[in-house]
C-alpha cells in the first residue's frame, strides 16, 4: 500500500487531498497542529480505519517537528506533501516584523526542516511537493500592489528550497517540486476564489501521478504547465 504524509491536513486544500488520496487506496498521515480537534478528520478516521493515522504537527516549531519522524514508527513515505501555510495580509505603510517572521517561519522553515526529518523515510523513486503560490514568481509580480508581501516573498524562498533539495536528493532518487494549486476557495483563498477545493486536488493530484527524477526542482502552475521562476 502506498503512504502519503500531508501538513496542515484538518482543512482546505490539506483536507481535500487527505479524502482523495483515502478515496484512492492509500494510507494517509494526516499531520496538522491540532487533529483531536477535527471533525472532519475524525469522521474519516472513522470511515477508513487504520488507513488514516492523525499526528500532531506544528511546523511553526522546530520540537513538534523533530518529534514527527519517532511518531511514525519507521514507516516508508511515497509521497510527502508540504502543504501547512499561513497568509498575512499587510501593505507598505502597515509592515510589521511579526508578519515577515510568521510567515517565513511557517511557509520556508517549516517545510526545510519537514523534509529534513522525513527524507529517512523516504522511498527511492518518492515525491515531495511543496505547495507554493503563482505570488512566488519573481518574473510574474502577481498583484504586487496588493498586501500580501510577506506570503509572497515566503513562497518565492520555498521555491529556491524546492531547487536546493531537488540537487540534495536527486541521488537518493527522491523528485522535489514547488506547485502553485491556483486561486483556490478556502479559508486562505476566499470566497471570491474561483476554484472549488475537489477540483484544485483533482488537477493537481494528476500533476502528481506524472512526475519523474527529470521533472525535480521544477516549479509547476496547477495544470502541470511550466511557472517562471
Amino acid at each position: 500500500m502506498n503512504t502519503i504524509l500531508i501538513t496542515g491536513s484538518n482543512r482546505g486544500i490539506g483536507l481535500g487531498l487527505v479524502r482523495h488520496y483515502l478515496q484512492s487506496g492509500w494510507q494517509v498521515v494526516a499531520a496538522s497542529r491540532e487533529p483531536g480537534k477535527s471533525g472532519d478528520l475524525r469522521a474519516l478516521e472513522k470511515e477508513h480505519g487504520n488507513r488514516l493515522v492523525l499526528v500532531k504537527l506544528d511546523v511553526a516549531s522546530e520540537q513538534s517537528i523533530l518529534d514527527l519522524a519517532p511518531e511514525l514508527n519507521g514507516l516508508e513515505l511515497d509521497i510527502v506533501i508540504n502543504n501547512a501555510g499561513v497568509l498575512m495580509d499587510e501593505n507598505l505603510g502597515q509592515w510589521t516584523s511579526a508578519a515577515f517572521t510568521t510567515c517565513l517561519a511557517v511557509n520556508v522553515t517549516g517545510p526545510a526542516l519537514v523534509a529534513q526529518a522525513l527524507v529517512p523515510l523516504m522511498k527511492p523513486g518518492s515525491k515531495l511537493i511543496n505547495i507554493s503560490s503563482g505570488l512566488g514568481s519573481l518574473e510574474l509580480n502577481i498583484n504586487p500592489e496588493d498586501g500580501m508581501d510577506a506570503y509572497a516573498m515566503s513562497k518565492a524562498a520555498l521555491n529556491m528550497l524546492t531547487r536546493r533539495l531537488a540537487a540534495k536528493l536527486e541521488s537518493r532518487d527522491i523528485t522535489v517540486i514547488s506547485i502553485s494549486p491556483g486561486w483556490v476557495k478556502t479559508d486562505m483563498g476566499g470566497d471570491e476564489a474561483p476554484v472549488l477545493v475537489e477540483d484544485s486536488v483533482s488537477t493537481i493530484t494528476g500533476v502528481f501521478e506524472g512526475l519523474t527524477l527529470d521533472h525535480s526542482g521544477r516549479f509547476f502552475a496547477s495544470h502541470g504547465e511550466q511557472t517562471p521562476w
